[in-house]
């Protein structure tokens, strides 16, 4: 949201971070990164993670792919086939597939577990003949506890709500523990919160 990009434009200058936005790239060199109007970006160390395409593995697939190459579900995770007249109950979950949702959507481990619970409800209710299914939509949100070093802030974002709550010093414990319990509560050595 405008709240959050204008604190964290702030964070930035006070960190002596340079964003560039809007510039598309041209080429990886050794020293850093080529731009498309020849201006480059001096770096030691260049990590590229491309967040905009598909697995090849998909595009080799039948599945119906989005433009961008991730596979069309409707809300209940269920593979948007085309051809109506045959059943295919496949379904898709993740990273994968192309989520619907406000301009602000993004994929999110929390959104994983949940379209992951829902095809697991939904498949129990096809396999007892019942029209109930639950979909992934309402759960899109945004929540990120995104930590400076010295700090923290808790940004959470949903249809109604976006918000920025500052949290310096305790922030980085914060988010230190979340990480902590995340991982030993998905190994189950310890309780799960109820509903993540």
């Amino acid at each position: 949201g405008e709240k959050a990009l204008k604190m964290m434009d702030a964070w930035f200058e006070r960190l002596n971070i340079i964003r560039y936005v809007g510039k598309k790239i041209k080429e990886f060199a050794p020293d850093g990164i080529i731009l498309e109007d020849n201006s480059k970006i001096e770096a030691d160390f260049t990590m590229f993670i491309p967040a905009g395409t598909g697995l090849d593995l998909l595009k080799k697939s039948d599945l119906p792919l989005s433009e961008a190459g991730f596979v069309k579900v409707n809300d209940y995770c269920e593979v948007s086939y085309n051809d109506k007249e045959e059943n295919h109950t496949v379904f898709a979950i993740g990273d994968i597939v192309a989520i619907d949702g406000p301009d602000w959507k993004a994929k999110q481990g929390h959104l994983a577990e949940a379209m992951a619970r829902n095809v697991a409800f939904n498949i129990r209710e096809i396999d007892k003949g019942s029209d109930k299914r639950r979909g992934y939509i309402e759960h899109i949100n945004i929540i990120c506890v995104m930590d400076t070093g010295d700090g923290a802030a808790l940004i959470y974002r949903d249809d109604k709500h976006e918000k920025m709550v500052p949290a310096p010093v305790v922030g980085h414990w914060m988010k230190q523990g979340w990480g902590k319990y995340y991982k030993t509560s998905k190994r189950d050595k310890m309780f799960r919160i109820p509903g993540m």
